[in-house]
């Protein structure tokens, strides 16, 4: 998208004068404000603590080009799994957000803000995937996106180590909530409605928003939240995280939190790599994660959802049918019985706190198998990468619907289905959504990528309409869509997203119910 001065366009915030361009997109003219400053960079002795509010200016701030990205690993090993997630300029002085308002457009405008994923590991708002403008113009809302800091910058807990007084754990998390705040005290300058604003994100992002969810105070500043594939059940205890930073001391070759902030941001990298790597077995493949820490994050999310402040805010919530699918790996053919059972094994275990019967392991395997009937993906790989997906994602996502209708809270779920075109064995895996939201089928290949037709176009345009929706009154019911109920325990009502879109009475319900903690059939 060209873009040119938007001459006219001053805007006053709490911390001084911006001026944006306009930008033009298939809807209609952008205004668009890039790179504003929201935090005094976190660097020397900020590095590891809380953000501080940026410093006011007085002199009009050109906003015309994004910030620097957090910094990452720029070929990772997460780098390149879906296109055009790739950092390019990286820099500690990344805590800026961008802000796209559709030209000419009223006041009291609904205000989305985008919360980006990345495995807390990787991720920046200035990715094309991610950028607003279109979504603005389309639904005629005000949309944002915050910069946080990820991987041990952003999500290392020190406060165990040696020197490790005074730093700050879940980083990330206090740059995503001081981003908020931002957009809340100014959503009224730029044409927003502050009373509608509404956090959405993906994956990592997913997950930074639902774990705000249980922080004190967050009504006062969230009154919505979308979460697309968040982990639910992944917050680290805080004995965990710190095997984790005495690891990344290690591989750093420093003896404590000043040695740490003196290591370029190179050396901080190398060394996150070398912890991902070491904790890979022991902690899993994303050992930089939320933290319970006793004041932000107070406790896990599927514990605090359950509180009044928690359900103060209106959710919607779901995930992709073949979540896992994006990483999927072929087991060895001699193996691969023995494996499948042992992992189910391990998850009804881990769930139920006791060694599980080797029928009970086969009737579960059976179970699987027999829903794979008529599909192309019935072989012991599909069958584990189907049964992960349930465990890590989908039957914690119904959990957390679950606990807020007990609790009376305005609740939306749903269960995206629309699968590749172009590779049909993925399916709707991880992130596969992204596009579709954020109507970038047309940036860094996506069309091709998943084969996107005339009917991925349209239930783009239906789900952009109800995101929409959502955060302008509380309810995603759309022309495009259709009534969308909210989630009770009767009816347990999901909203399909598919080339036909449709309501259903949770038809994976048997399947996620069997990874409930309480035990298979559990279910409320």
């Amino acid at each position: 998208m060209s873009s040119r001065t938007d001459l006219g366009s001053v805007v006053e915030t709490t911390h001084g004068p911006v001026q944006g361009t306009v930008v033009d997109t298939p809807y209609g003219p952008v205004r668009q404000f890039l790179g504003i400053p929201y935090g005094t960079p976190p660097l020397g002795e900020r590095r590891f603590c809380a953000p501080e509010a940026a410093e006011p200016w007085d002199e009009v701030l050109e906003a015309g080009a994004f910030g620097p990205d957090p910094v990452q690993a720029v070929d990772g090993p997460y780098t390149g799994v879906i296109p055009g997630a790739d950092a390019t300029s990286v820099s500690e002085d990344c805590l800026t957000l961008n802000v796209w308002v559709p030209a000419g457009a009223g006041a009291d405008l609904p205000v989305l803000v985008w919360v980006y994923g990345g495995a807390f590991l990787t991720g920046g708002g200035s990715f094309p995937l991610y950028n607003g403008a279109r979504l603005a113009a389309e639904q005629q809302v005000v949309v944002a996106s915050v910069n946080y800091r990820v991987g041990a910058l952003g999500f290392m807990d020190l406060r165990q180590v040696p020197g490790g007084e005074g730093t700050t754990a879940n980083c990330g998390l206090h740059d995503v909530r001081l981003g908020l705040q931002w957009v809340a005290a100014n959503a009224g300058n730029f044409g927003g409605d502050p009373a509608t604003l509404t956090a959405f994100g993906e994956s990592a992002g997913a997950g930074s928003i639902l774990h705000l969810l249980g922080s004190p105070g967050i009504s006062a500043v969230l009154q919505r939240a979308i979460m697309q594939s968040p982990g639910v059940d992944m917050t680290q205890s805080p004995d965990v995280a710190a095997t984790v930073a005495r690891a990344f001391m290690d591989n750093a070759e420093v003896s404590d939190v000043a040695g740490l902030r003196r290591l370029e941001p190179e050396a901080i990298v190398d060394a996150q790599f070398k912890t991902v790597m070491d904790m890979m077995i022991t902690v899993g493949p994303m050992p930089f994660h939320p933290v319970v820490d006793g004041s932000l994050i107070p406790g896990p999310p599927s514990e605090l959802l359950q509180t009044s402040a928690a359900t103060d805010v209106d959710v919607m919530i779901g995930a992709t049918a073949h979540e896992l699918r994006l990483f999927h790996q072929d087991l060895p053919e001699e193996s691969s019985e023995q494996i499948l059972h042992y992992t189910v094994g391990g998850h009804i275990s881990g769930r139920t706190g006791a060694e599980p019967p080797a029928n009970e392991v086969a009737a579960v395997v059976r179970e699987y198998r027999q829903a794979a009937e008529g599909s192309a993906l019935t072989s012991d790989s599909d069958i584990l990468t189907a049964i992960n997906t349930d465990v890590s994602m989908r039957e914690p996502i119904q959990r957390i619907a679950d606990f807020r209708a007990i609790a009376g809270a305005s609740t939306y779920l749903y269960d995206f289905r629309w699968c590749s075109r172009a590779d049909p064995d993925k399916g709707a895996f991880h992130a596969i959504d992204l596009p579709f939201v954020l109507d970038s089928f047309h940036v860094d290949g996506w069309r091709e990528f998943i084969g996107a037709d005339n009917a991925a176009e349209a239930l783009g345009r239906g789900i952009r309409s109800a995101w929409a929706a959502f955060a302008r009154s509380g309810d995603p019911s759309t022309a495009e869509l259709g009534p969308w109920p909210r989630y009770d325990l009767d009816q347990r009502m999901t909203m399909i997203l598919d080339a036909t879109p449709d309501l259903a009475s949770d038809p994976l319900q048997k399947e996620r119910s069997m990874w409930r903690p309480t035990g298979r059939g559990g279910s409320q």
